[in-house]
């Protein structure tokens, strides 16, 4: 069987190419939640941005698919629909992988 070495350079410019989408996708982060009025306190800010999936709850499932339109550009970010919760409640939220199954 053939195998591919890689440089180690091609793998730290992808490591770098990581981090600066990894940086691109906090901002998206802080410009919808500017856009909504959501004004976390900055050390609430930062432990949100490490959680694997930000959850925000919203009123209404015509609120939710509209804002969900914003959360296609952010891929940690969705908004649920939960009526008895308040208007942009923002939880962590579990990022479950796709399953591979068998035919």
């Amino acid at each position: 069987m053939a195998k591919i070495v890689v440089n180690s350079n091609y793998l730290e410019q992808l490591s770098a190419l990581d981090e600066a989408i990894g940086g691109l996708n906090e901002q998206k982060i802080k410009l919808l939640f500017d856009m909504l009025a959501i004004v976390p306190h900055v050390a609430d800010l930062e432990k949100m941005l490490g959680w694997e999936l930000i959850l925000v709850t919203v009123q209404d499932k015509q609120m939710a698919v509209q804002l969900n339109k914003f959360s296609a550009y952010i891929p940690n970010l969705k908004f649920v629909v939960r009526a008895d919760a308040p208007l942009f409640t923002v939880m962590p939220g579990d990022k479950k992988r796709r399953v591979w199954k068998e035919r």
